[in-house]
């Protein structure tokens, strides 16, 4: 499949870019990995991408973990409330999502960065962003929800899940965003090390992509961890805002060529 049209430099980049945006907003980074496997190699499958992307996840949240940690943005109390029901949810999607139509995924991907991207938008132009929002009491069904939501769609898209976790903390379960990000990065490391494997597992009879996918991981994954360290020290440093428009752009872009992929081969 590889044939060096992408050499190591070209892995070990898209691993630092990745890392950093997934380190500053709390994501896995596969929102960025999977549209730039899927338009750099060929023959690369939805399935494999998506389980290339969830194997380089935990170095990206382990990196941008820690330095939330050091920086106390991370609330273990959402940490390991919100664990349990997202490692059943992304466990049983991740399984799941092998028998879905590849083209479906990609569609059903690209109307998620939608959702993404406007989301992204809406916080750049509201001044009453949720950046504003102020830490209070949450009950455990609130965290479940977030967790069972979140582990769900990382499962079937093949991400990480902080792009639909981190606002579900801040709208959901009142942290404020900082420290949504910082705790999605925390709960990331646990959910996407169990959603790896099990996504790899499932491929070994499909393509044997479990194997083929831990190696490609392997090229990306230095520079994912500088990555995640690097993005993680700029959540702090950065306008919330700029951050979110800049991000809101990529998105749109890895959404565009998502549809392209998808919509001939569906309609």
């Amino acid at each position: 499949m590889y044939d060096g049209g992408m050499d190591f430099i070209m892995f070990v980049v898209l691993g630092i870019f990745a890392g950093t945006l997934g380190g500053l907003l709390g994501i896995g980074g596969s929102v960025i990995m999977i549209p730039a496997l899927l338009f750099f190699i060929p023959d690369m499958t939805i399935h494999l991408a998506q389980a290339i992307a969830m194997t380089v996840n935990p170095a990206v949240a382990i990196s941008s973990a820690a330095k939330h940690q050091h920086n106390l943005n991370v609330s273990w109390k959402a940490v390991w409330r919100v664990i349990p029901l997202s490692l059943v949810c992304i466990s049983a999607a991740a399984w799941f999502s092998n028998s879905i139509n590849g083209a479906w995924l990609e569609f059903s991907f690209a109307l998620f960065l939608i959702w993404v991207f406007w989301d992204q938008i809406s916080c750049f132009v509201n001044k009453n962003s949720k950046e504003q929002v102020q830490g209070k009491q949450t009950s455990l069904f609130r965290f479940g929800l977030t967790g069972g939501i979140t582990g769900t769609v990382s499962g079937l898209l093949g991400i990480g899940g902080g792009l639909v976790q981190v606002p579900l903390l801040n709208r959901v379960c009142s942290l404020p965003i900082k420290r949504a990000i910082g705790t999605s990065s925390a709960i990331m490391f646990v959910t996407a090390i169990v959603g790896a494997t099990v996504k790899d597992l499932s491929l070994q009879d499909v393509e044997n992509g479990g194997l083929t996918a831990i190696l490609f991981a392997a090229q990306i994954i230095p520079g994912a961890l500088v990555g995640g360290l690097l993005g993680a020290k700029l959540t702090n440093a950065l306008p919330s805002k700029t951050i979110r428009f800049v991000f809101a752009i990529l998105v749109a872009l890895a959404s565009y060529k998502l549809f392209s992929a998808s919509i001939p081969v569906l309609f």
